[in-house]
This record gives structure tokens, C-alpha cells and sequence, in this order.
């Protein structure tokens, strides 16, 4: 009866509701999120400007929609917008794990080549990050050519994380999440 539900991980109950008659949601593009989070890495990596494959298309095809994103030039950080899920686009958020279609071309490799890459995920038992967030990193990393080991922490204790990067000198890049 258009009650709006209230999921701001537009998670996969939230969206099956509103199929069910239920008013809508709110997304944080979560595919955006990561897709952001790997490509300014990536980027970093190749030593091109920050915003290629985001606001400036790249050599395969990949570029963000400024309608998706923003870009604090204060804070120096990218940041994927938030999205009404209704009735009449809910069909597009039913797999929370599906890379965004503008940026969902390959990388070559001869051109980009593969890269190692600790990323830690604070949490592993969060909802959001366990079963939408990583799930999406772990789809857009190929892509981008680059090899990532994903550390799970416990939410509460950094050294649960910390404890767990043994040689440091095996990778190319971090990405903490504390």
C-alpha cells in the first residue's frame, strides 16, 4: 500500500518489498562504492590522473555519470550518491552484487598490469559489507586487473586486522578500513 521501507543498504528484502506493493528505498550505490574504492587505487598504481575511469573516460570505456558520484576536491575523496529505489526502478537493484554497467569493461592488461592488493573490510559480520560490498570489490577487481586479498575483521579490534598482514612487501597497495 506504498508504505516506503526502510533500507539504506537497499538490501534485498527491501527491494523484494517493494514488488509486494511497499513504497521504496534508498540506495547507496554500493556498486559505485566499490567500484570507486578499486579504481582510485588502480588509478594511484598506474600513476595516471585520479579521475580516469571515473569522471573521464578510460581507455576501454569506463566512466561515471555525474549523477552517481561526487568529488569533495576539499576532503580529496569520491563519493557515490545515494538513489531512490521505487516501483518503477526497483528491477535494477534486485542483485545488490551486479557491477554498474558504465564501468564494467576490462582492463587490458598489457596496458594495466596485475597488482596485489591487502584490503581490509573492518567488519566481516556487517551485513552490508559482507554480502553486498566485498561481493561487488570482488567482481570489479578482475575487471581492473588487480589481485586482492580481502582481510575480514571483527568490528571491534584492529589488531584482528593488523595481526593478519605478515609481508607486507608482497603488495603493491593497501586499502584499510578502520
Amino acid at each position: 500500500n506504498k508504505v516506503p521501507t526502510f533500507g539504506y543498504d537497499a538490501n534485498n528484502d527491501a527491494v523484494a518489498a517493494i514488488a509486494e506493493g511497499y513504497g521504496g528505498t534508498i540506495s547507496q550505490h554500493a556498486d559505485v562504492q566499490a567500484y570507486l574504492t578499486l579504481r582510485v587505487i588502480r588509478n594511484a598504481l598506474d600513476g595516471v590522473d585520479i579521475d580516469t575511469g571515473i569522471g573521464t573516460e578510460d581507455e576501454a570505456g569506463n566512466v561515471l555519470s555525474e549523477d552517481v558520484y561526487t568529488y569533495n576536491e576539499e576532503q580529496r575523496s569520491y563519493y557515490a550518491l545515494n538513489v531512490a529505489v521505487t516501483a518503477d526502478n526497483y528491477q535494477e537493484f534486485t542483485d545488490s552484487t551486479k557491477v554498474y554497467e558504465p564501468v564494467s569493461k576490462q582492463l587490458d592488461e598489457k596496458e594495466h598490469a596485475k597488482k596485489k592488493v591487502w584490503l581490509n573490510i573492518y567488519n566481516a559480520s556487517d551485513n552490508f559489507l559482507s554480502s553486498t560490498y566485498q561481493p561487488l570489490l570482488k567482481n570489479y577487481d578482475d575487471l581492473l586487473n588487480l589481485d586482492v586479498e580481502y582481510i575480514g575483521g571483527d568490528g571491534q579490534t584492529e589488531s584482528n586486522i593488523t595481526n593478519r598482514l605478515g609481508n607486507p612487501s608482497q603488495y603493491d597497495a593497501f586499502a584499510i578500513n578502520m
